[in-house]
């Protein structure tokens, strides 16, 4: 059981840099466009650069509650993408630390 857990953990640790380049590309989307901090929101972000995933979007809203879905979607990508970095990273170093 410990091996799953830790396998949790590096996959948190080790997707911090993809999650820390979406956000530095969030950034650079706001420098070229006429979007700000507020308006580009996850799903926009997606739409415009990640639109591959408007499939898994879809399908996602007949699984999941509707209304917690669009409060995820709807949030500034920055604003939602360091958050989501940040705890990813920490829980990853905690549940390592709780595995030694």
């Amino acid at each position: 059981m410990s091996s799953i857990f830790k396998a949790i953990a590096l996959i948190c640790i080790w997707s911090t840099p993809i999650q820390i380049y979406i956000y530095l590309w969030g950034i650079w989307v706001i420098v070229e466009t006429n979007d700000n901090f507020y308006s580009l929101t996850t799903l926009k972000f997606i739409e415009l650069k990640l639109s591959f995933f408007i499939g898994f979007i879809n399908w996602l809203y007949t699984w999941f509650w509707t209304p917690y879905l669009d409060f995820i979607l709807s949030l500034p990508l920055l604003l939602h993408q360091s958050i989501k970095t940040i705890i990813s990273t920490f829980v990853g170093f905690w549940i390592l630390k709780k595995l030694d």
